[in-house]
């Protein structure tokens, strides 16, 4: 995976084979790679690999509307309320109001009505794991979460449902013994 053609790889010879109801736990320092593998998975990186989920290129509507992506970066723009924004997404992935509302209470996240910018860092965390529950994702895609208890809930009941979990974090705690299955990644490469 690239972010530009020519340039360096940012991710090579890393092969994953999730299937339904697995999960996996990708770890490695700042800068090993374990976005940049998550960004390939959400077709959100530059040329290179032969990445496909669900038998599609990444990227495709067909695969994004079956992903519940939790970006690590800062997931909102400014000027919108935070639940304004979670029910845009739930609107994209073509669910009402309802969804969002019970995907922020499945998070619990409870700060709807504050603009992005003012939510403290674990309130934006909850959000972008409400983005990633609307629905019901065949695959969840969680890039640096938190160990709230809504996460480890969320994620079990990804799981049970027969849902590939896939997670990248630079200290997993709890994680690989929920998930059972651990990769490192050191400069792109698998250790």
């Amino acid at each position: 995976m690239r972010y530009q053609r020519g340039g360096a790889a940012a991710v090579d010879g890393v092969d994953i084979d999730l299937a339904p109801g697995r999960g996996l736990v990708v770890t490695g320092g700042r800068g090993s790679g374990k976005s940049s593998l998550l960004r390939a998975v959400m077709g959100l990186a530059g040329p290179g690999g032969d990445t496909t989920v669900f038998g599609a290129r990444p990227g495709t509507p067909a695969a994004l509307r079956r992903i519940g992506w939790a970006p690590q970066a800062w997931p909102f723009t400014y000027g919108v309320r935070t639940g304004e924004a979670i029910g845009m997404v739930a609107a994209l992935k073509g669910y009402g109001p309802e969804e969002a509302a019970r995907a922020m209470d499945e998070a619990g996240f409870t700060a709807p009505a504050k603009f992005a910018p003012l939510l403290e860092i674990e309130e934006a965390r909850q959000a972008s794991l409400a983005c990633a529950l609307i629905g019901t994702p065949d695959l969840l895609v969680l890039d640096d979460p938190w160990e709230f208890t809504q996460t480890e809930t969320a994620i079990r009941r990804a799981l049970d449902r027969g849902a590939a979990v896939l997670v990248a974090s630079s200290d997993p705690g709890g994680l690989p013994g929920i998930l059972g299955v651990s990769i490192t990644l050191k400069d792109g490469r698998r250790v």
